[in-house]
């Protein structure tokens, strides 16, 4: 469904990949209708998305018209890039926000709490384009005291990382924060204090784990944000990605290199969502138990 939906608007845009010839005096009409038959972009609607959807069933993807090379193996060299970013971006979030939460809860001062919240504010209030540029910024100044190209390439991947992550900070941590606290004042917490457990157990191995499954939710939830997150960050700081191809692809109306995107990003979201019900599963065995019945 979302192929076919995505397949249809770019064909209610209007032109195609070589529209833009017409502007150029020395190409012939007659040489665009034949680039365009060629690729069989003088087919019905129809046509188009059945050929397109019978090669993607067999692996077949197609060619890239402005790249020239199969569609498969260019999104896939651009996705493992992007993927980096994405599981460096998710593990820094996830850790700082888990880290903070559990010493919130921990340590219930005024002034970590209020350092927690502004956090969030920051996080999530900041748009993801003005991080992009911030992070641009320190690129330009830091790369200026090195000409090593091994630790440019490091700072733009850390640097990148960490605009990506940053509004996964404020979803994660507002979450953990608020489960933990929940948590901490549900029966079993208290029997485990009057147990005689020491607080950092009472936390670690009583409230966090009731604390995870919406937190868990979130996390596959994420997967899409990354993705969506990756265009602005990826364009901004020139990093080759799946954001930056589906940028150059949908300006070039390079509808092959669009249609193997849109169903590897649809394909991710989807997976993430299967591992996030798969650890709730895993964490809570109530919660398959409660589906089958």
């Amino acid at each position: 469904m979302v192929s076919a939906i995505t397949f249809a608007l770019l064909s209610a845009a209007g032109g195609d990949a070589f529209s833009a010839l017409r502007d150029n005096p020395q190409v012939s009409e007659r040489t665009i209708e034949h680039l365009r038959s060629v690729y069989g972009l003088d087919q019905p609607l129809p046509t188009r998305y059945g050929k397109w959807l019978s090669g993607a069933v067999r692996g077949d993807f197609g060619e890239s018209i402005s790249f020239r090379v199969p569609v498969a193996g260019l999104i896939w060299s651009r996705f493992t890039a992007t993927l980096l970013l994405g599981s460096i971006a998710l593990l820094f979030a996830l850790t700082l926000s888990l880290s903070l939460a559990v010493l919130s809860v921990r340590y219930p001062s005024k002034a970590l709490n209020a350092f927690v919240e502004l956090l969030i504010l920051l996080a999530s209030s900041t748009p993801r384009i003005v991080l992009a540029l911030i992070a641009l910024a320190l690129m330009v100044r830091l790369s200026g005291s090195t000409s090593n190209e091994a630790v440019g390439s490091v700072m733009l991947t850390f640097l990148a990382s960490i605009t990506l992550a940053i509004p996964l900070i404020a979803l994660f941590l507002a979450q953990a924060r608020e489960g933990l606290s929940k948590a901490m004042n549900e029966d079993f917490v208290r029997y485990a204090r009057a147990k005689g457990l020491s607080e950092w157990a009472v936390v670690l191995r009583h409230a966090v784990r009731p604390a995870l499954n919406p937190f868990l939710t979130l996390f596959g939830l994420s997967l899409g944000a990354l993705l969506g997150g990756s265009v602005i960050v990826e364009a901004v700081l020139g990093w080759p990605g799946i954001g930056s191809l589906i940028v150059a692809a949908v300006k070039n109306r390079d509808i092959p290199v669009v249609m193997g995107v849109v169903l590897l990003t649809s394909s991710a979201v989807w997976f993430g969502n299967a591992v996030a019900e798969l650890l709730q599963y895993l964490n809570d065995r109530r919660i398959g138990l409660g589906k089958t019945s």
